[in-house]
């Protein structure tokens, strides 16, 4: 998909209003409006095969009236560089976006524009655009959604996987929420093609575990624990990842520590820093620290995460990995 450079010129911005206050931007919309908003389409989120595109990605915003020029104020999060939006639906002023409708308008599109030429494999990218709510122009105006209240759209471009045969790991995560022993069994390992440094345990929680019997299966499909070992001393479990069983609240549900702060703001650097990783050692062992990686039930707590591996006896053994070589 080409990445489009829109720029909005001045005089693109006088035709859009066709009502103008003094300061040059839109007049107040009227207080006693029934008008409501919702974005069309909740969410969208592709898993890309190495070979695969992205189709054209747009979301259609909506309202019940179309009588008025009408800008509403919109939250915009988006955790990359290559993710555009569409300057013709989207006005920024003071540092807060808009999006906006001009008389006779029921739906506006916005377009999302990607750099494909710069996606990163294995990266998950997201855009979130969400209505203001809290902000003043709502409560002035009268605004009210009825529907929708945000979209979020995520895709990532996976990497081509390969087996390397079995590993023996040591589970060490579910102790936290049931008196079990940790357990050590033959899981199968895959290695990304195009970055070494990434291995990902095949169903670790499935026919392998000797506790499945126990629990039931969420659905039929494969599930991944993806980790990152580009520096043997800053290993980390990349993503958040289901397990696909079914425990006492919800569907078990496990992430790194490292990677939650990474989410949440802080860098790589930092969160090695903090001692949050794991480590891969000369023997092909990687552990974590006790705490390091936190885990939840989906309905338990409203799908709070809670630490794990309590004991620090979590541990892949990759030794017996037929892997591949750089």
């Amino acid at each position: 998909m080409k990445l489009y450079k829109l720029f909005l010129m001045g005089a693109a911005v006088a035709g859009i209003f066709s009502s103008c206050s003094e300061d040059g931007f839109w007049d107040a919309y009227d207080t006693t409006s029934t008008a409501t908003y919702s974005f069309t389409t909740k969410s969208n989120s592709y898993n890309l095969l190495p070979s695969d595109t992205l189709p054209d990605l747009k979301v259609t915003v909506n309202r019940n009236t179309n009588d008025k020029d009408v800008a509403i104020p919109l939250n915009i999060n988006i955790n990359n560089d290559i993710i555009t939006l569409d300057t013709n639906a989207i006005v920024t002023k003071n540092d807060t976006s808009y999006i906006v409708f001009k008389k006779g308008e029921f739906y506006k599109d916005i377009n999302i524009y990607v750099d494909d030429s710069n996606l990163k494999k294995g990266f998950e990218y997201k855009a979130e655009l969400s209505f203001l709510v809290d902000s003043v122009d709502f409560f002035e105006h009268n605004y009210s959604i009825s529907g929708n209240k945000s979209y979020v759209l995520t895709f990532l471009q996976d990497y081509t996987w390969v087996p390397v045969g079995n590993v023996q790991y040591t589970e060490g995560l579910i102790n936290a929420f049931y008196n079990v022993q940790d357990l050590t069994y033959k899981v199968a390992a895959e290695q990304a093609v195009e970055n070494h440094a990434y291995i990902r345990l095949v169903d670790p929680y499935g026919k392998a575990w000797p506790y499945n019997g126990s629990f039931s299966a969420v659905d039929n499909a494969k599930h991944y624990m993806t980790l990152n070992c580009e520096d043997a001393d800053g290993v980390y479990i990349d993503g958040i990842h289901n397990s696909g069983i079914e425990m006492a609240d919800g569907e078990l549900r496990f992430v790194s520590l490292a990677y939650y702060y990474m989410m949440n703001g802080y860098s790589f650097d930092e969160v090695k820093g903090k001692g949050l990783c794991g480590t891969l050692d000369e023997n092909y062992v990687i552990t974590f620290p006790a705490g390091a990686i936190l885990i939840c039930e989906a309905n338990y707590n409203g799908g709070a995460w809670y630490n794990s591996n309590k004991k620090g006896t979590f541990a892949i053994d990759l030794s017996t990995a037929t892997l591949l070589e750089d």
